[in-house]
């Protein structure tokens, strides 16, 4: 299963720090977790202040599940200890289906 994550920043130091310091870490724990992530991109829009992770979970697991075992783990709160959350004001997911013909399977 894939799902589309999409995290709106405050302002552009947020973002800075959001995708040098937080990102880079987050990838490597949530592998631990059994989740892949796949890319993660920085929306160019103008003032959008915007990442987009593209994250993957094996077939047949439960993501709310394995996303609530990360949650509850040191990796967690390893990850979040120096970046305050407050400064992501939304984000959003969309669990995404690939077409029989899609690269990403």
């Amino acid at each position: 299963m894939l799902e589309l994550h999409t995290y709106t920043l405050a302002s552009a130091e947020a973002l800075r720090q959001y995708t040098t310091h937080f990102w880079p870490r987050h990838i490597q724990s949530l592998r631990k977790h059994g989740i892949t992530v796949q890319g993660v991109w920085i929306d160019l829009t103008a003032d959008a202040h915007r990442v987009i992770a593209l994250v993957h979970y094996p077939p047949g697991a439960n993501p709310t599940r394995l996303a609530d075992i990360y949650r509850l783990s040191v990796d967690f709160t390893s990850d979040h200890s120096d970046f305050d959350m407050s400064l992501v004001t939304s984000t959003h997911t969309s669990t995404l289906q690939p077409i029989s013909s899609s690269p990403l399977q």
